[in-house]
């Protein structure tokens, strides 16, 4: 047939470029909806599949109907509904296999291939059963070669729809977007010019009409296409920025979560100040090491470290500067050791070190000095910062966790006791020192509860005249199967365990209810001294408990005065001066006991509110005519105290000799076993009744004994 039998045809370009614009949106819509069934979890996967397949289906068939409508034949058209309905779904099916492959985790030629032929036969089947809709007769006629080009048209198009949606998996975030759109433009442009190659195709002839009886009208068919198509794409592209918006803030959640995870990990497993291990991260590797060196059977150590002098650095400096000096020490300490050893921070100023790669005695000293080094080094600007380490090995000491912490920690306790600053390996004997202690403790609070600590007394003198002018008070256990315990075995154990505030309370109601006792029994009591634990000088809470004692028994501040040894002035002087401040509103005196062992200087004898210097025993016991400069020195001492406005105590004066320069060196008061030891409350009652030589007395300790801590 010519050109002339055939109806003259043209296109609306409004409709051509609103059909090309649909294309275009549906080709982005589809890409957009690849990105979120590839990204959507597997049981919501197929929502956003059959979404995509429905909305690239639609937006094809759409572009197709809208460029039919574009089409102006000098004849009436309208499409009959139920081929128009299988073209729908055709482009939905065809749509529906692009994006189940484009879902793919890979895709391989063949199935590249076969998919893009499938997808391509759709369209074509699409675009030819809704161009049967419209039932033309005579029939459309149709030219082979738009025909086959038409199909290849939509076969390179569904190949490079495939190919663009596995390469824009692989695309930046950044510029996803632009190459979605420029990716988008293509698809729309090869739909079209798939559509507008099929339509070229159609001829119509000149005796055309429509057979189609009610069908779908032209106008409502426009209206229904467009506002589907716009309202279908808009909704689609909305619901996914949707969910991508919320799948970022789910990642972004996610990550927060993983990351505030790993944080609280972090954080159970290591200590806030230091970042080093905790208890239970270093219980973990102790666990794993003990079970690797079982197997291969090799040992390993564990140091225990305790700071010496931390505590009155933190007192004095304050818990920052307390704060700094430890993460300090825990840096030096986990330079000094190696990767696969672990440094802990049991609390406080105490740590514990795994020493993966130690084994022999030497070897561990070796590394235990180290230690010692590094943490001298860390406090150069602090003064006396130093450490007590304690060792133990696997599996000479144990061979669980908790075995081998605990003999590194018993082989501490022996360092810090013989000096510090020291190290000290764990010996089999320590445990049973240990277990001592701990039997010794308990029997201890038992003795508290029961009454079985009892005060002595031990009188003073004038050496003028040799009148009784006081007496110290001094504390024993009586325990039922060792006999008199002396202060110097359980005094310190107090301290360590808590007791000492029990104790304390109990001593100082002892002394003052027997002052009572005394007076209400018609004596003239001296005033009583009380020693002051060196854990207690600075508790603030003393001298409110000392005020409510000497209420309760009715007495005036100068029945009692306290002792104080002279390294507890020097380390805790801040604490001291005020507790000591608070004792001398009360018209409470106190002594400085121990003096010329702690190393004082005359700014801290101005700076304590003291009444009286005690010379220790040491001096004491050399003066004699073999060392004449020991008389110089306790008289410089006496000479200095006296200028200062304080009395002075000579303790310790046990032969006559002694007695002699102790009158001539100008001493106020004196003490010692050659007048009498410590005795009860009963003989020391006798000696206030006029007893001049209360020596021979039953309860009185013999003279001369080797000396013991004195504690009251």
């Amino acid at each position: 047939m010519e050109a002339a039998d055939f109806l003259t045809s043209h296109y609306r370009p409004g409709l051509v470029l609103l059909s090309i614009a649909v294309a275009i949106l549906a080709g982005y819509a589809a890409l957009d909806l690849t990105d979120r069934v590839h990204a959507a979890q597997r049981r919501y996967s197929w929502i956003w599949l059959a979404a995509g397949a429905v909305v690239l289906g639609s937006g094809i068939w759409a572009m197709h109907f809208i460029g039919m409508l574009a089409l102006r034949l000098p004849i009436h058209m309208s499409y009959a509904v139920v081929p128009t309905a299988l073209s729908w779904l055709m482009a939905v099916a065809a749509s529906a296999a692009a994006l189940r492959l484009a879902c793919r985790a890979r895709l391989d030629r063949g199935a590249w291939l076969g998919g893009s032929a499938f997808m391509a036969l759709g369209i074509v089947s699409m675009h030819y059963t809704g161009m049967y809709a419209m039932e033309i007769k005579p029939g459309i006629v149709y030219d082979p070669v738009w025909v086959v080009l038409s199909v290849l048209v939509a076969l390179t198009g569904s190949a490079a729809a495939l190919g663009l949606s596995f390469a824009l998996r692989q695309a930046r975030q950044r510029l996803r977007t632009t190459k979605k759109s420029a990716a988008a433009v293509f698809l729309g442009v090869a739909i079209a010019g798939m559509h507008y190659s099929g339509m070229a195709a159609a001829q119509f002839p000149l005796a055309s009409q429509s057979l189609v009886a009610g069908g779908v009208d032209k106008t409502w068919l426009a209206l229904l296409i467009g506002s589907l198509s716009v309202v279908l794409l808009a909704a689609t592209l909305l619901a996914s920025a949707l969910d991508r918006r919320l799948e970022t803030q789910t990642a972004d959640l996610i990550a927060s979560l993983q990351t505030a995870n790993e944080q609280l990990r972090h954080n159970s497993h290591h200590d806030a100040l230091t970042n080093l291990a905790n208890r239970r991260l270093l219980h973990e590797r102790l666990d794993r090491e003990i079970e690797y060196a079982g197997r291969r059977g090799g040992s390993f150590a564990v140091f225990y470290v305790d700071l010496d002098g931390f505590k009155l650095l933190n007192d004095h400096l304050g818990h920052r500067a307390g704060d700094e000096v430890l993460e300090r020490v825990a840096n030096a300490m986990r330079d000094t050791m190696h990767d696969n050893d672990t440094v802990a921070r049991m609390g406080g100023d105490e740590f514990v070190v795994l020493a993966a790669g130690a084994d022999g005695t030497a070897d561990i000293d070796r590394l235990a000095h180290r230690l010692l080094t590094a943490i001298r080094q860390a406090g150069d600007t602090i003064p006396g910062l130093s450490a007590s380490i304690g060792w133990s090995r696997f599996p000479d000491h144990g061979n669980k966790p908790e075995a081998l912490i605990t003999a590194a920690d018993r082989a501490m306790y022996h360092a810090k006791h013989n000096g510090k600053n020291n190290c000290v390996g764990f010996r089999p004997e320590m445990a049973h020192l240990a277990e001592d202690e701990f039997q010794l403790q308990r029997a201890l609070g038992e003795a508290l509860e029961a009454g079985a600590i009892v005060v002595y007394y031990q009188p003073k003198y004038r050496p003028a005249d040799g009148t009784l002018c006081g007496a110290e008070a001094l504390v024993r256990w009586h325990h039922a199967e060792r006999g008199v315990i002396m202060p110097d075995r359980f005094i310190p154990l107090a301290e360590r365990s808590g007791q000492i505030d029990q104790l304390e309370r109990i001593v100082l109601g002892s002394v003052c209810a027997q002052i009572r006792a005394w007076r209400d029994a018609g004596l003239v009591v001296p005033r009583i001294s009380v020693n002051l634990s060196a854990a207690r000088v600075g508790d603030p809470r003393l001298p409110g408990l000392v005020r409510r004692h000497l209420d309760r028994y009715d007495l005036e501040a100068r029945s009692l005065m306290f002792e104080i040894t002279e390294s507890v002035a020097i380390k805790g002087m801040l604490e001291a001066i005020d507790t000591l401040k608070c004792f001398s509103r009360m018209g409470l005196d106190v002594a400085l006991d121990d003096f010329g062992t702690g190393h004082s200087s005359l700014s801290y004898l101005e700076k304590l509110p003291i009444q009286q210097l005690k010379i220790d025993r040491s001096f004491i016991r050399e003066l004699g005519a073999s060392m004449p400069q020991q008389a110089a020195i306790v008289s410089s001492i006496v000479t200095l105290a006296h200028n200062l406005g304080l009395d002075v105590v000579a303790e310790g004066v046990e032969t006559a000799e002694q007695l002699r320069y102790v009158i001539e060196l100008g001493c106020d008061e004196m003490q010692g076993y050659l007048f009498s030891g410590a005795v009860p409350a009963a003989d020391f009652a006798r000696l206030l009744a006029g007893a001049r030589d209360i020596s021979q007395l039953p309860g009185a300790e013999p003279a001369a004994p080797e000396r013991v801590p004195e504690y009251g």
